[in-house]
């Protein structure tokens, strides 16, 4: 169902913002954030506002991908 709404997204270029995951250059990993999504794909991803609580969970998140790329290679 979910492949299918994105799908469309992209069929129509409808330039949605849905959580999806792309690589991020600037934090060097593949995440989940909302993104704008249209017909030529991750058009941007959105810094949303967070708690600091929130940044630190993140930051772990990046930080525990960006280990997991390193045991990979």
């Amino acid at each position: 169902m979910v492949c299918a709404w994105i799908a469309e997204i992209v069929l129509r270029d409808e330039r949605a913002v849905v959580p999806i995951g792309v690589y991020n250059s600037k934090l060097g990993v593949t995440l989940s954030l909302p993104s704008v999504v249209g017909r030529e794909g991750c058009l941007q991803i959105l810094d949303p506002p967070l708690s600091n609580d929130e940044r630190i969970g993140l930051k772990k998140c990046i930080e525990t991908l960006r280990k997991a790329q390193e045991r990979i290679r």
